[in-house]
């Protein structure tokens, strides 16, 4: 097993030889060897509070009484939104691993804004269409582990979470999934690193979660239930997001979970600078997801609707016409 940081330096020297299409956008090349370099010195054990962790992957609200009335605002949406189908996210209190730098009790459980926004995403897929079968889930983009965390807590049988994301984010979610769950139950990249093939249907029987990297999704084979991806895809440009959409109309039978930004990103004036090439918008996830119909979208109750910020929260279902074969999970 490998010790300390010796895993995320293994996955940064793979990725500079990875595909172009599977290396980091504009917008995260200019921010990832800041975010080595404050893990290499301050290691994953407060991670939540680290300064550069909480710019760009770990959500805050407000330091003041406006961010917990905030936070009890999007936790009352939840909460009356949610219903009795499974996953059964009143389980569901966030853990303290990481010291994160906020988090607010309701009912005696535990939120960041983080794990918030997906149950609140959650919920209105609940609300949307039956989740009452979905057993599996791929994220792309899954920062930290938040919905790995809530969904594998929320189990009532044996359910399976993968997140694929690029070095630190997948060193930073795999130890954090391992100290949730056990390194026994979670499937790292050294696992993976040196397959020809990946099947998730093997490896769900095997492990709760799996953290896999971008340039590994070609080796992939198997079905999943639920694709989810909450702001990542507007990190990138338009064609890095077609391939992975490639690659999601194979992989997943059954729902899509989305959360962008209506305009999309802020647009950099130049490469090299802050902010995407181009935006991707909800366009762009109609076209590139041409085996799933849209069911649902909403921006008022369960996207945010704040000053110039405007995000909304999108369900796709599957089309009968492009139905993924039976007999997978």
């Amino acid at each position: 097993m490998m010790k300390n940081m010796e895993l995320l330096e293994i996955m940064l020297s793979d990725m500079e030889t990875a595909p172009s299409i599977y290396r980091p956008s504009n917008f995260w090349s200019i921010f990832i060897q800041t975010l080595c370099d404050e893990i290499r010195e301050n290691g994953v054990s407060s991670f939540r509070s680290q300064k550069h962790a909480l710019q760009l992957y770990v959500p805050e609200y407000p330091h003041s009484e406006l961010g917990r009335m905030e936070a009890f605002c999007d936790y009352k949406v939840f909460v009356a939104a949610d219903n009795s189908q499974l996953p059964d996210l009143t389980k569901v209190s966030e853990s303290q691993i990481g010291a994160p730098a906020q988090q607010f009790i309701f009912e005696n459980k535990h939120y960041s804004k983080s794990c918030l926004n997906y149950l609140r995403g959650l919920a209105y897929l609940k609300k949307t269409v039956d989740t009452s079968n979905i057993r599996s889930i791929l994220e792309i983009g899954g920062g930290f582990g938040s919905l790995g965390e809530i969904f594998l807590k929320s189990d009532s049988q044996r359910h399976f979470y993968v997140n694929v994301d690029i070095p630190p984010l997948s060193y930073v979610s795999t130890r954090y999934l391992e100290a949730l769950f056990g390194k026994e139950n979670v499937g790292a990249y050294d696992v993976t690193r040196d397959l020809e093939e990946i099947d998730l249907d093997l490896f769900a029987d095997k492990y709760r979660a799996m953290v896999l990297l971008p340039w590994q999704l070609p080796r992939i084979k198997g079905h999943i239930d639920l694709f989810v991806n909450f702001f990542s895809f507007q990190e990138m440009e338009p064609d890095i997001v077609e391939n992975y959409a490639s690659h999601i109309n194979r992989l997943i039978k059954g729902h899509l979970l989305m959360r962008n930004q209506r305009t999309g990103k802020q647009i950099a004036e130049k490469p090299g600078e802050i902010g995407v090439l181009k935006p991707v918008t909800r366009k762009d996830y109609i076209r590139f997801f041409y085996p799933f119909d849209m069911v649902g979208i909403d921006s008022r109750a369960f996207g945010n609707q704040q000053g110039g910020f405007h995000s909304e929260v999108s369900v796709f279902q599957r089309r009968e016409e492009y139905a993924l074969p039976c007999g997978t999970r």
